[in-house]
């Protein structure tokens, strides 16, 4: 059977899996506005909390524990390469139209450090200044409805 264009274009695509922390407000709102992004990649997001039935397909994982995939994000490439933390947003930031330059800015003497300090803080206060969701709102269960205009 013959491949359609867009499956062969969908087969050409990198393929990314973003894990991140399904509890964490500033995770979660951070999720949503990365799906938003256009990028050139196929990106799959899978909150950490319900990883049990995909952990071992996801190649890189072998030697990392829960335990440190809730301490930061995790984007995973196919080939096994795993990239955390501020390294993990701006690998997402790399595929997306617009906004490589600030993938770009990562390179930069003295920016990594700084990116991934901040990073660690944020990360490690979270909780207190974000708070921590409602399991029965991971899904967007709690979310408002549009506005009507």
């Amino acid at each position: 059977m013959a491949r359609t264009p867009k499956q062969s274009e969908e087969r050409s695509r990198e393929k990314l899996i973003v894990l991140y922390d399904g509890e964490c407000n500033l995770c979660l709102a951070s999720v949503k506005r990365l799906k938003e992004l256009q990028s050139s990649s196929i990106i799959r997001y899978i909150a950490v909390q319900a990883l049990e039935e995909t952990y071992e397909t996801i190649p890189g994982l072998d030697h990392v524990t829960t335990e440190q995939l809730l301490t930061k994000i995790h984007v995973v490439e196919m080939n096994g390469t795993l990239h955390a933390g501020a390294a993990g947003i701006v690998r997402i930031l790399r595929t997306t139209r617009g906004l490589r330059w600030l993938a770009w800015l990562y390179r930069v003497p003295g920016l990594h450090s700084a990116a991934d300090g901040l990073y660690r803080i944020i990360a490690a206060k979270r909780y207190d200044w974000f708070g921590k969701a409602d399991q029965s709102c991971h899904e967007g269960a709690c979310a408002l409805p549009p506005r009507k205009e």
